[in-house]
């Protein structure tokens, strides 16, 4: 199976944080290929390692309590729905996906500027997000719970950014 990431994939990380990589660069000196890639959370950093440590197993010497196989693993997020259903369903729901594009509304959230810009796609696209791509936003807002329904992750987003807008306006500049 081939590992190397592409620019505009969402990988987790062992330690539970979300990514998107944003190129695959090689090195001026060494030529070594590097991955460059942005945190989904926090103050949203770039971060570069080399392609080797980016595939590479967790060491689950150092991690004996981890589970995931690899360092990072490749969130699908426009797949993940279709695992559970039976053979005939998948197809249709990727014909459907197809034509309206993978991921088109965590695409709209991510990138919008603002709070309000969120907010805004948040209520446009309501009845339109997939449980992943809730609970996808969630991950990158590090807010709500996993176990908890996509309408709780919904509402949960809605607060927080509600919250952020009301602050964030009244704060001294």
């Amino acid at each position: 199976m081939e590992r190397t990431p592409r620019p505009g994939e969402f990988y987790r990380h062992f330690k539970d944080k979300m990514y998107q990589v944003v190129a695959v660069a090689i090195h001026s000196e060494t030529r070594e290929k590097m991955v460059v890639y942005q945190a989904l959370y926090g103050t949203f950093d770039v971060y570069v390692r080399p392609l080797s440590m980016f595939i590479s197993e967790v060491d689950h010497e150092k991690y004996p309590d981890v589970l995931q196989k690899y360092r990072f693993e490749r969130v699908d997020l426009k797949d993940s729905d279709s695992k559970d259903q039976p053979e005939g369903e998948q197809k249709e729901e990727g014909k459907k996906e197809e034509h309206h594009g993978p991921n088109k509304n965590l695409l709209a959230f991510l990138d919008a500027e603002t709070y309000h810009e969120k907010l805004e796609v948040l209520r446009t696209y309501k009845d339109k997000f997939t449980a992943e791509e809730l609970l996808a936003i969630c991950e990158i807002m590090e807010i709500g719970r996993a176990d908890s329904e996509p309408e709780e992750k919904y509402y949960a987003v809605e607060r927080y950014l509600e919250l952020q807008i009301k602050y964030d306006g009244t704060r001294l500049r």
